[in-house]
């Protein structure tokens, strides 16, 4: 087998790879030697650079003002079909993160996420450009003492955002449509403590809005309708203590990860317990501080497995399937866009998967 080398100059991020090392990135410029493969791999990610590249062509983003990020093309002639994982979101400009929280993807490719340090929403193309800030011409989502904390988006693409008013006041749940008009909000019951991050997600069949709480050493899920009517509350009964994200797959059960007990809950629609799966542990299907969690049209649950930096993929019944080494320091958050790629962000990155 004849194995061909393209040598192209990219700046290089080595991250270590041993779980849960908090060290800072190890950034130098170098010459990246990347090799013909069909299978995306744990190697170096290459990092986007806002002034290269050709930007995103009229088919990829139909509408949204002109990107202020455009990211280093590692297209050549010889590598058209050529896929790269690619990292982006840390650069100077508009479009820098700070303190992401909460990532989505919406059906025309376009990463959304909610950013604590910003009081609107971050958009980005698939290819690592900075599209714009959502709403576009506001200076906000509309709540001046409250962060965007969790986005989620329901079955006609409206985008539904969790807002955390912590500690002065209330955390709240606002849902938008695409032009950024309000269509719907409700603030969230003060009966539960508010210690830990709170995740949010929105299920596909009827809308209903599901939110993490903790108070540290209990937790537990609450289920919404859209109008704010709290459905059903679960989690201390199953002995939760930090349960932080939420994730609602196509038949309507709820994967609620907790990042103390290193487990992953299932919940049917109705808020019935179902069964746990994970536990601590460093391969295989076991979790460390298991933290964003995401399901797939084919079924899949992807769990961000924070301390080993990886992702692990599971069946819907919590069986384990296989992993992805992220290599990507502090993995946070993770979701799936609609040609199977596999997007992670961390505070202040977001990196992309061609596939998994």
């Amino acid at each position: 087998m004849v194995t061909l080398l393209i040598v192209i100059p990219v700046l290089l991020t080595h991250l270590n790879s041993r779980p849960g090392n908090t060290d800072s990135l190890a950034t130098s410029t170098g010459t990246a030697v990347l090799t013909r493969t069909d299978q995306v791999t744990s190697a170096d990610v290459i990092k986007m650079t806002p002034d290269h590249g050709r930007g995103v062509t009229a088919g990829m983003e139909a509408a949204g003002p002109a990107p202020t990020d455009k990211p280093v093309s590692t297209t050549t002639k010889d590598q058209a079909n050529k896929k790269q994982v690619i990292t982006f979101g840390d650069k100077s400009g508009p479009g820098k993160l700070q303190r992401a929280r909460g990532v989505a993807v919406s059906p025309d490719n376009k990463i959304w996420v909610a950013d604590r340090a910003q009081p609107r929403l971050q958009v980005y193309s698939m290819g690592g450009a900075h599209l714009y800030h959502f709403p576009q011409g506001s200076a906000g989502l509309g709540y001046s003492s409250k962060e965007p904390q969790d986005v989620s988006i329901d079955r006609d693409g409206h985008l539904w955002v969790l807002m955390s008013g912590y500690p002065t006041s209330s955390d709240a749940v606002a849902q938008f449509d695409r032009k950024g008009h309000l269509r719907a909000n409700f603030d969230l019951p003060g009966t539960v403590p508010r210690i830990a991050p709170r995740g949010m997600a929105v299920g596909l069949r009827n809308n209903h809005v599901f939110v993490t709480w903790s108070g540290g050493y209990s937790g537990g899920v609450q289920a919404f309708q859209p109008d704010g009517k709290c459905l059903w509350e679960v989690g201390p009964q199953q002995r939760m203590m930090t349960p932080m994200n939420v994730a609602v797959n196509g038949d309507g059960n709820i994967f609620v990860s907790d990042f103390n007990t290193h487990f992953i809950y299932i919940y049917d629609e109705n808020g019935q317990f179902v069964k746990m799966f994970g536990g601590p542990g460093r391969s295989d299907s076991n979790l460390s501080h298991p933290q964003g969690i995401g399901a797939d049209s084919s079924g899949h649950i992807m769990v961000v497995d924070d301390s080993n930096q990886r992702v692990v993929v599971y069946t819907d019944r919590g069986e384990y399937v296989r992993h992805i080494a992220v290599h990507v320091k502090l993995p946070t958050r993770v979701a799936v866009g609609p040609g199977g790629q596999l997007v992670v962000i961390n505070y202040n990155t977001i990196t992309v998967f061609p596939r998994y």
